[in-house]
């Protein structure tokens, strides 16, 4: 099995902003968000801090590029949740439903109003680096989930709200209360009928 420090390697190896990323992997993997120089994140980090780690079971490039830095995929991203959370009030972000009905997946998996998405996208890519390391099937004798349930553990990510290890989480309670605070708004939008824009 790879330690834990060849996958750290890995990541640090292939770490640069998403648009620098000429070639991305299709194969599943672990990947983590850095934030890039002169970024800011308020009190979830500082330069060249790691703030979130993932799986993807299928393919890093679907996961990573095609839903985490697409407009309007925050209902699929709880990466995109947290950082629209944390930056809420300076994107001046409005949460809605995912589907626009009190449906508890859908109000816990809210998304942003159209320009707040576009405006968390353009955030991500101007101020995080993404990293990965692949994951082979032929060398691991642990599932993929162990794997970065190790990873987070190690790293101590400050968007992680995983139930598994936001334990680890100095930022868990925080993060957690910003992102109730869109949760509420969300449903409150449903129960005003008040139309995604």
């Amino acid at each position: 099995m790879t330690s834990i420090e060849t996958i750290i390697k890995a990541i640090n190896a292939t770490t640069k902003t998403v648009n620098k990323h000429e070639t991305y992997s299709n194969k599943p993997g672990l990947y983590a968000f850095v934030l890039a120089p002169n970024s800011n994140l308020k009190s979830f980090g500082s330069v060249n801090q790691i703030i979130y780690v993932g799986k993807a079971e299928d393919s890093l490039r679907q996961r990573d590029l095609n839903t985490h830095f697409k407009d309007g995929r925050t209902g699929q991203s709880t990466l995109r949740r947290s950082i629209g959370a944390v930056l809420k009030n300076e994107l001046k972000a409005v949460a809605f439903s995912r589907n626009g009905t009190l449906n508890s997946p859908n109000i816990d998996n809210y998304k942003f109003d159209s320009k707040a998405e576009k405006q968390l996208s353009i955030w991500m890519k101007d101020n995080l680096l993404i990293g990965y390391w692949e994951y082979d099937t032929s060398k691991e004798n642990k599932p993929l989930r162990e794997i970065e349930e190790q990873l987070i553990i190690h790293l101590k990510p400050t968007l992680d709200l995983d139930k598994r290890t936001k334990g680890f989480n100095v930022c868990a309670e925080l993060l957690t209360q910003l992102r109730q605070e869109c949760k509420d708004e969300a449903k409150k939008n449903v129960i005003e009928n008040k139309a995604y824009f």
